[in-house]
Order: structure tokens, then C-alpha cells, then sequence
């Protein structure tokens, strides 16, 4: 027997891990729960605006802004998901 089998069976034991499913969907709960806040907090922030007080070249900087709120709530959220599983595999490597 090599070591590659035994790398397997470790490998299939943490696929198939009530953990490793049990924090997989806390996570994306997480992440969903971080995206809605995000989402939220731009919805609230956009009905503030006047759409009448906008010129044209406004229009290209409000969408930059947009893009990056966007961005960086999709990141955030993916960040608090990977943080979630990390703990998961901590817990399930000291299980």
C-alpha cells in the first residue's frame, strides 16, 4: 500500500463528512445572510438619491460606485463562507 491510498481515504473521509455538509451549508447561510445585508444597505442608500440633481456625467461615476459596492459585498460574503468551512475543517480535524 502507498501513501497515495492512504491520502485517498483520508480525502474521501472528509468528503463524505456530516461536518464537512453541516458547515458547508452554515456557510453559504453565512454568505447569503452577508449578501441580503449588503443588498440592503445599497437599496436604502439608492432611494436617498435624487435622480432630477443628476447630469449626465454623474452617470458613469454612480456606476463605478455601483460596480465596486457590488464587488466588494460578493467578496465579503465569499470571505465569511471560507471562513465558515475553514472552521469546520478545524473542527472535523480534531474530531
Amino acid at each position: 500500500m502507498s501513501d497515495d491510498d492512504d491520502k485517498g481515504h483520508m480525502y474521501a473521509r472528509w468528503r463524505n463528512s456530516e461536518v464537512s455538509r453541516n458547515f458547508h451549508r452554515l456557510g453559504l447561510l453565512v454568505a447569503a445572510i452577508v449578501l441580503t445585508a449588503g443588498l440592503l444597505l445599497m437599496a436604502t442608500d439608492a432611494l436617498d438619491l435624487r435622480l432630477r440633481d443628476l447630469i449626465p456625467a454623474d452617470i458613469p461615476i454612480l456606476a463605478r460606485g455601483i460596480t465596486i459596492g457590488l464587488t466588494g459585498i460578493g467578496l465579503v460574503s465569499l470571505a465569511a463562507y471560507g471562513i465558515v468551512r475553514a472552521i469546520g475543517w478545524a473542527i472535523d480535524k480534531s474530531v
